[in-house]
């Protein structure tokens, strides 16, 4: 049997530039506590740091760090509040949290928030979110595929639309790492995008049902994106002991085009 600790301390040590905010605010900023470690982190995924850049710059503009949460997410952590009263003290991650929505979300309704993101862009409007709210949350900047996290230490896993950006085995990677930093009766809600959306197909084919998007209609043109069918959603996350998943459509550009993704959520 494998020593979490240990590894938990391995995985935060494979990461490069790890960083976390620790808000702590007790009604006064100046004795806000921040820890910053930026030191000897090596081993990214190969394309991270790209893709930093690239929501670095879309999280400058004010369009792309919506305030109101998604209402599914809404949905998702009021039906599961209950969890609070399980696995105290209900620590909720918030996987790819942009500008925080989701995390001051979790953090209003008693959850212990978490959030982490590769941007560092979203990272500081996420904090500052957090401190004008009066909320207290710890934000990392890290990869969703080696999340610095122990096993089995949240009771609640968010992820809005951040595991389709990439490759097949590296969406598998994402939910892996979900299931271990669940724990054991913990529930996650992932947002996936389906083979009905109007990107699907849209580039360069990589492999099964992934492309380099060419699309100039939205701002992912060049990136990797990976789309799943119906019958594939239960096989990417058989390592689940409940899995349900309903699926979501709108149009925009007067019906010009859709966005079709997959609700899932799944307990370990």
């Amino acid at each position: 049997m494998r020593d979490r600790g240990n590894f938990a301390s391995n995985r935060i040590h494979s990461l490069a530039g790890f960083l976390n905010f620790n808000l702590n605010d007790n009604g006064d900023h100046d004795h806000l506590q921040q820890t910053v470690r930026l030191t000897h982190f090596i081993g990214y995924a190969p394309d991270m740091f790209d893709s930093s850049s690239h929501w670095d710059q879309l999280h400058d503009k004010p369009r792309f760090r919506p305030i109101y949460p998604n209402d599914h997410v809404v949905r998702f952590l009021m039906a599961n509040r209950e969890l609070q009263e399980k696995h105290p003290p209900a620590r909720c991650l918030d996987i790819g949290l942009g500008a925080g929505r989701h995390t001051r979300l979790a953090a209003e309704l008693g959850f212990q928030a978490f959030g982490m993101d590769i941007s560092f862009v979203g990272l500081q409007h996420a904090r500052e979110r957090l401190l004008t709210a009066g909320l207290q949350a710890s934000l990392s900047q890290a990869s969703m595929l080696a999340l610095p996290y122990r096993d089995c230490s949240f009771a609640i896993v968010l992820s809005y639309g951040v595991f389709y950006y990439g490759t097949a085995n590296q969406m598998r990677q994402a939910l892996a790492e979900v299931h271990r930093i669940l724990v054991p009766g913990g529930k996650a809600f992932v947002v996936l995008r389906t083979t009905d959306d109007c990107r699907f197909g849209k580039g360069v084919r990589l492999e099964h049902n992934t492309f380099q998007l060419s699309i100039t209609e939205t701002n992912e043109l060049h990136s990797t994106q990976h789309f799943l069918a119906a019958d594939e959603v239960p096989v990417y996350f058989a390592r689940f002991v409940q899995v349900s998943f309903e699926k979501t459509e709108t149009t925009f550009g007067n019906r010009s085009g859709i966005n079709s993704d997959w609700l899932i959520t799944v307990e370990k």
